[in-house]
């Protein structure tokens, strides 16, 4: 049984880039690790929720004492986005204890150092284990991109034997871009894509009197909608 540790920037990324790929390895009887490793707190859906701008998903201003719920603040909105992150994974069908929240990383502050110093961490843990990370091509979030190049620079120093190396949907023509003659790898859900649509509707869920905002789809509506109706993984070896 191989053990394969994917680092998540964001919540909802672990479903939208990796969810065929947990799956796939949950089918063939792997160990799987989730690291959330930003706290999310950057997210401009915090102002509308809030009703400071217009809310994308309801195409209105939301008025919270009207919809029931008290205006959230910045902790708030981690703690929210987290439990769409933790019911997304249990939906994916990973076990509670292989869901890591190491969230010392604030959202859009990470370096590659600190990127490295977290994969050693679990690297050292989990001795021998697959490293699954974003890659740092195609201009993609500085969150997503420095967790690439730290996963490429200790793959460079022989100290990950097994990386890969994932391309977000929607960042696959700017990766091929930026890397000519790179080769993508697809990894379909084959029988289990359900699990990666029930991951990924946990996102959508409005119920506010829960505490559920459908923060995930407030930020990236068609992106989930594209996954959900195709979902695939892509991947790139090390260059």
């Amino acid at each position: 049984m191989a053990v394969n540790l994917f680092f998540v920037p964001h919540q909802d990324d672990e479903a939208l880039t990796f969810g065929a790929a947990i799956r796939n390895h949950l089918d063939a009887g792997d160990e799987c690790h989730v690291i959330l490793y930003t706290d999310g707190s950057a997210s401009n859906v915090f102002k509308q929720l809030n009703g400071e701008i217009r809310s994308s998903l309801y195409k209105k201003i939301l008025d919270p004492k009207l919809e029931g719920y008290t205006p959230l603040d910045r902790t708030d909105l981690t703690r929210c986005r987290n439990d769409e992150f933790l019911r997304s994974c249990l939906a994916l069908g990973l076990p509670v204890e292989n869901v890591h929240f190491m969230q010392d990383m604030q959202d859009g502050t990470t370096t590659v150092e600190d990127c490295e110093e977290l994969i050693r961490s679990f690297t050292d843990r989990y001795h021998g284990a697959r490293v699954k990370t974003f890659t740092d091509l195609g201009g993609n979030h500085r969150d997503h991109a420095n967790m690439g190049t730290a996963g490429l620079n200790l793959y460079r120093q022989e100290k990950i034997a097994d990386l890969r190396l994932y391309v977000e949907p929607y960042n696959l023509r700017q990766a091929k871009k930026a890397k000519k003659g790179l080769q993508l790898h697809k990894e379909r859900p084959g029988r289990s894509k359900q699990y990666v649509v029930a991951s990924l509707s946990e996102y959508k869920k409005w119920n506010p009197a829960l505490e559920q905002f459908a923060i995930g789809y407030h930020s990236v509506r068609k992106e989930i909608d594209a996954v959900i109706a195709n979902p695939v993984s892509y991947y790139h070896k090390p260059y």
